[in-house]
């Protein structure tokens, strides 16, 4: 999401005409961030006596304690949904900014044109226990069905091999009414849609959750040759009594038997998961749950984070952070070798 985010930014720049230039060199530079995770508002922090004499502005994921702490720091931070208003922001910072061609941004970003990402959806009404991104990007939103198959088509006709539908739970995806509408899922009727646009091009999505993913869902999947054989399904723990306390509406049981059911029907799966380790609380045996999950279910990739408190989330407010440091990162190296390293070969 947040890559889709700088794309926006950096065309919204360019068609100001600010020229991209090395991070070094740069007058400007626009930070995209993220408050999901605290090595990554870390980051910032650590570049900011790099940029003591450059522009700074942040925007994307932002919690309000981290936007307390650093506007002081840099020139600007904005909500990303505020993106339209970017003009006013740079003409606040420096006037001559839009009528100058010769001065230079740097935007944390690449281009790639044989992958592009489409939100579809934005914010989140799940509110697992760790997660800031309801207080980032607020409550779940859907675009409208007719503005997505649009974009889609306009991709497409530029040649884009292959488009990755978005959102905070992407099978949540729903316009208001909808379904009261048509008793038909949303989701899943858009997808239906987009793969009878003429071309060559695959249809991804992400990021989905377990105790939303259809077995209809699963049989498009199956069938349709433009939708990809990737699937990225969080599982973030093997323990139930960990997964309570992260309020993620499933067990290791329910999730296994998911994972089962995908392999069946799908051939040539890549599945790919997220885990966070070091959670409140969590024993080396509830751990060891963990990598029992991750050995049955035979990911080919997981995106594995070491607990931080988020400020204003449940787990913050309600548990101690007890897990030390050099043991969060201990196991952190175990899922990484058992999954990552082993599946590279």
């Amino acid at each position: 999401m947040n890559v889709a985010d700088a794309c926006k930014v950096d065309a919204l720049l360019r068609s100001a005409d600010l020229k991209p230039a090395p991070e070094d060199r740069a007058d400007l530079i626009v930070v995209v961030a993220c408050s999901v995770r605290q090595s990554a508002v870390d980051r910032i922090y650590g570049k900011l006596k790099r940029w003591e004499d450059k522009k700074i502005i942040i925007t994307g994921c932002v919690l309000p304690h981290d936007k307390r702490k650093l506007e002081q720091k840099v020139d600007l931070i904005f909500d990303i949904k505020d993106l339209d208003k970017l003009p006013n922001y740079l003409k606040k910072i420096n006037k001559k900014l839009l009528s100058s061609s010769k001065f230079k941004i740097h935007n944390l970003k690449f281009r790639n044109k044989k992958e592009v990402f489409v939100p579809i959806m934005t914010g989140c009404d799940n509110f697992c226990s760790y997660c800031a991104v309801p207080y980032t990007r607020g409550r779940e939103i859907s675009r409208p069905e007719e503005e997505i198959i649009c974009e889609v088509k306009k991709l497409v006709s530029a040649k884009v091999r292959k488009i990755v539908l978005l959102g905070q739970n992407v099978n949540n995806y729903r316009i208001k009414n909808y379904e009261l509408r048509i008793k038909k899922n949303p989701f899943i009727e858009l997808l239906k849609k987009l793969i009878k646009i003429p071309g060559d091009f695959k249809i991804g999505f992400l990021t989905s959750n377990p105790w939303n993913f259809p077995n209809e869902l699963i049989k498009l999947i199956a069938k349709e040759p433009k939708l990809a054989k990737e699937i990225h399904l969080p599982v973030q723990s093997g323990d139930d009594k960990i997964l309570r306390k992260m309020n993620r509406r499933y067990t290791s049981k329910q999730y296994l038997k998911l994972i089962k059911n995908l392999k069946l029907k799908i051939k040539n799966l890549y599945l790919s998961t997220d885990i966070i380790v070091g959670f409140p609380g969590e024993t080396k045996k509830q751990f060891e749950n963990t990598i029992a999950l991750c050995k049955k279910a035979k990911f080919d990739k997981a995106y594995i984070a070491m607990y931080s408190p988020r400020p204003g989330t449940l787990a913050a407010k309600k548990y101690c952070d007890d897990v030390p440091q050099k043991e969060k990162k201990r196991r952190f190296e175990i899922l990484d070798k058992l999954i990552n390293k082993s599946s590279n070969g």
